[in-house]
């Protein structure tokens, strides 16, 4: 068991952009050796929505092997942030810190000399020497990067979502400072200066400002308990007050290559079926979840039906996404990442389906490449349109996908998704509602 192995889906992702002559150990070390100091003082850390921010950036970039710094101080939790356990939040994140990828721990002593990044939430002050100093701050469903002479102090309050995507956006500035070390390899340079480069000021909206913020989620079924439910599960678990019932239909054990983007996963839980563990950590939230240890499929379908009327998908088997389509819940939500890109879509009765977006397969059996930071996007824009859909939101059409590369998170892309002439799962879904009409 060793960071090798921990990091592998990563190593492979950085290998799509660089020369095959690099060899592992030079990739392991520039992501060991990205060090970045997390900051904030005691008036930008006070909220929930903060310590969510702080919490959600550390595990995203430990989980990448980087070496996070807290210059914080150990402030009482103020909610729940699994899979930390109640208490102060920097204990708690050094707890779980040994416990996640092997060699990759948190350290709370101020570095000696200058670092790779320095991200500060709110104005906390920044005294450390860095190369780049950048800022976080948060509204209810907006995160933002700011430059480091902004003086705005912390803006969100309880409401966390706004945090998550400002964390995820200062987990990708970190992740860029590792992958641009070895610039000199990449396959293709001017990709590198552009896809890569820095962004010092950015504003990323999950909902519109004035959405209604829900915190009763009803009753519904997650698809996979891999890791785009893990980020769900991750964001909907730190809302606060949360209620909600939800099953999660998946047969299978973690593995230690899972460790790299499973935001709810621990080193020493690895020999608990996923469903299981994440009823586990999940147990105490608000959120009440059964096990289901059955792959979806038809020769498990009539023990797993009914579906809940809201459906959430994680699986990177396409297929699988057209049978729950098919079983014609009320509304699906499918996440899904592919390379450094994460997706989202929503479908319900007369928008287009989970086949009409996706509709050829995409069959292999090899490991997927994949990072910290897309499998968390792809989990919270996925977990946003959920609590769109139980506020009774109207959301748009237009924003019925969206497809993110969170390294340039200033142009993503949403629209409609078309219903297209003779999909085979929109006539099977018309047949299925005409006969419970009947």
């Amino acid at each position: 068991m060793t960071l090798r192995d921990a990091l592998d889906r990563t190593l492979r992702l950085m290998r799509d952009e660089l020369d095959e002559s690099v060899g592992d150990a030079a990739l392991l070390d520039v992501l060991t050796g990205t060090r970045i100091a997390l900051i904030a003082d005691v008036a930008n850390i006070a909220s929930h929505s903060a310590q969510t921010a702080f919490v959600t950036a550390a595990i995203l970039m430990a989980r990448s092997g980087h070496h996070v710094y807290f210059l914080a101080p150990d402030v009482p939790l103020v909610g729940t942030q699994p899979p930390m356990k109640s208490g102060h939040m920097v204990e708690q994140l050094i707890r779980i810190g040994t416990d996640m990828l092997p060699d990759v721990t948190f350290s709370t002593k101020p570095p000696a000399d200058e670092i790779d990044l320095a991200l500060a939430l709110g104005n906390s002050p920044i005294t450390v020497r860095a190369r780049r100093r950048i800022r976080l701050n948060a509204e209810p469903w907006v995160g933002r990067i700011a430059r480091e002479d902004d003086s705005s102090p912390w803006s969100a309050n309880w409401w966390p979502l706004g945090a998550m995507a400002a964390a995820a956006l200062g987990a990708t500035e970190a992740f860029k400072v590792a992958i641009r070390k070895l610039q000199h390899f990449a396959r293709n340079p001017g990709r590198m200066d552009t896809v890569f480069a820095d962004t010092d000021e950015l504003i990323f909206a999950l909902a519109p400002t004035d959405a209604p913020c829900c915190r009763n989620l009803g009753q519904f079924d997650c698809v996979s308990g891999g890791a785009i439910i893990n980020a769900a599960l991750y964001t909907l678990a730190r809302i606060p007050a949360v209620s909600g019932r939800a099953r999660i239909i998946e047969p299978e054990f973690p593995d230690i290559s899972n460790l790299n983007r499973y935001m709810l996963l621990l080193r020493s839980r690895l020999e608990i079926p996923k469903a299981d563990d994440l009823a586990s950590i999940c147990y105490g939230t608000g959120l009440h979840i059964e096990p289901i240890l059955a792959r979806y499929e038809p020769a498990t379908l009539n023990s797993i039906a009914p579906l809940a009327p809201s459906v959430l998908v994680g699986v990177d088997h396409i297929p699988t996404r057209w049978a729950v389509q098919k079983a014609n819940p009320e509304w699906l939500g499918v996440g899904a990442t592919t390379h450094w890109s994460a997706m989202a879509s929503f479908h319900q009765a007369g928008l287009g389906c989970a086949q009409c977006l996706h509709p050829s397969d995409d069959p292999s059996t090899a490991p997927i490449p994949t990072v910290a930071f897309v499998s968390f996007w792809a989990g919270l824009l996925t977990a946003a349109y959920l609590l769109r859909r139980v506020s009774d939101e109207l959301v748009p059409q237009t924003e019925q996908q969206i497809y993110l590369t969170p390294f340039r998170g200033e142009n993503p892309t949403r629209s409609k998704v078309p219903i297209r002439a003779n999909c085979p799962t929109c006539t099977d879904r018309t047949a299925l509602t005409i006969a419970s009409r009947q």
